[in-house]
């Protein structure tokens, strides 16, 4: 099946809904600019992995389509909380999953959205939902299933660049100085590193722990391909180069680093 989408009228589209979000203020300004670049890096990257896995034209071009759309809400979080953090009032991709499919607002971006099929458009509605869990649900399809890897994946390898290259105010909303002032590393966040394991963000309390629960976002490459696309790029190694003042605190980032670099090599 060929393509039915026109990728350069979806991205004017979503450029369009983005850009409604260019306020003034310098740190949302920021925050805005920074999803907007990590959109476009993460629907390329749907692209790069979709292609190594040997899909057709069409689901690679559906998979470039959730990758546009993942982070939907973002931009509307940035200019009423100013933070990234999500919570049970503002999940960004529950919210971006409301906001697109239950309110209509897919088909402003998408003009071809009604050729597409229904069980396509359940995937793209799961994609997007599920893409920053914990852990996927266990009654996922194995079509849902595939499209949920790809664009969890696409985004990890992306959130690296985007935190390497934005300033810590942007990302954390703290200074640098403050966060390698940080009094500790929850035991929560630190034992997700020896198991090479996703940290779960619900447990993060310290500045620390959500720069580490960052860097753990690595462990959720288990696509070979994915994996070496994050150390080719190198933003991973950027993260983890840092130095705490407490050294109780430097001695525990520095288990969580060694780690990484296992894995990596792994």
């Amino acid at each position: 099946m060929s393509t039915i989408f026109n990728k350069d009228e979806i991205r004017r589209n979503c450029e369009d809904f983005f850009m409604l979000y260019d306020v003034t203020k310098a740190r949302v300004h920021e925050m805005c600019e920074a999803k907007r670049i990590h959109t476009q890096a993460v629907a390329e990257n749907c692209i790069y992995i979709s292609k190594h896995l040997g899909l057709s034209e069409y689901d690679c071009d559906l998979a470039w389509l959730i990758g546009e759309l993942h982070d939907f809400a973002r931009f509307g979080q940035a200019v009423v909380t100013e933070t990234f953090r999500d919570s049970d009032k503002y999940n960004h991709a529950k919210l971006g999953t409301s906001l697109l499919f239950k309110h209509g607002m897919i088909e402003d971006l998408v003009s071809d959205y009604d050729k597409i099929c229904d069980e396509d458009k359940i995937v793209m509605q799961k994609a997007v939902y599920h893409h920053s869990d914990f852990k996927l649900p266990d009654d996922l399809t194995e079509r849902e299933l595939l499209f949920c890897k790809i664009i969890r994946e696409a985004d990890q390898i992306d959130i690296f660049r985007t935190i390497a290259a934005s300033t810590f105010e942007t990302i954390y909303g703290c200074s640098k100085e403050e966060m390698l002032s940080s009094p500790d590393i929850s035991d929560e966040i630190l034992a997700a590193f020896p198991l090479h394991e996703l940290a779960d963000f619900s447990k993060r309390v310290t500045l620390a722990d959500y720069r580490l629960a960052h860097i753990a976002l690595c462990f959720g490459l288990k696509n070979p391909v994915a994996k070496q696309r994050a150390v080719e790029q190198g933003y991973l190694l950027r993260l983890t180069d840092l130095e705490f003042y407490n050294p109780k605190v430097q001695e525990k980032y520095l288990r969580a680093k060694n780690c990484v670099e296992e894995f990596l090599k792994s």
